[in-house]
């Protein structure tokens, strides 16, 4: 086989302190509910993640074409300081219609966001809306409205035709 090898996208993995609070959040919060629930355990999960015995408990929650991968160890090793900065940090970002109104019904719910949506005006995203939240472990959940050049076509294009990473847009406001 020779590389690169072309993928598509399945799933993203997400530890959570307690399976149950985050399933019933992202079901709360985004309608989500889960299409399988697994426990691992035994030398087989040992050998596969490379971690001393545990018992890890999973749920797949189906978004769109792909799925958030809920995980519950115990037991567990250390909490993480959730900061975006860390190496190894993941985040999942939820494409919208709308934010505007999603913020507001959500904000009404009691979700607590660090800005109210912001408007990129410039470059390639230029017409995209972002905001920011947390679930449950405190872990970043973006919320994006999509402008054109932030759809995935469009980044096929930009991608092929080139991106230089020296010369990103500069966001600083």
């Amino acid at each position: 086989m020779s590389l690169p090898v072309p993928v598509t996208f399945h799933h993203v993995g997400i530890t959570v302190s307690n399976l149950e609070q985050a399933v019933e959040w992202y079901s709360k919060v985004f309608g989500l509910k889960p299409g399988v629930a697994l426990e691992v355990s035994g030398p087989s999960g040992e050998r596969v993640l490379r971690l001393p015995p545990h018992i890890h408990r999973a749920a797949l929650l189906p978004v769109g074409d792909f799925a958030i991968e809920l995980l519950e160890f115990e037991p567990t090793r250390k909490p993480m300081e959730m900061r975006q900065d860390d190496v190894g940090y993941v985040y999942t970002c939820f494409a919208v219609e709308d934010l505007d109104d999603v913020y507001q019904r959500l904000t009404a719910a009691g979700i607590d966001f660090h800005t109210e949506p912001l408007v990129a005006e410039e470059g390639q995203i230029a017409g995209s809306k972002f905001c920011v939240m947390r679930d449950p472990d405190g872990k970043t959940i973006e919320l994006v409205e999509l402008g054109p050049g932030m759809r995935v076509p469009a980044l096929h294009e930009a991608a092929a035709a080139g991106v230089d990473l020296s010369d990103p847009l500069i966001m600083d406001g």
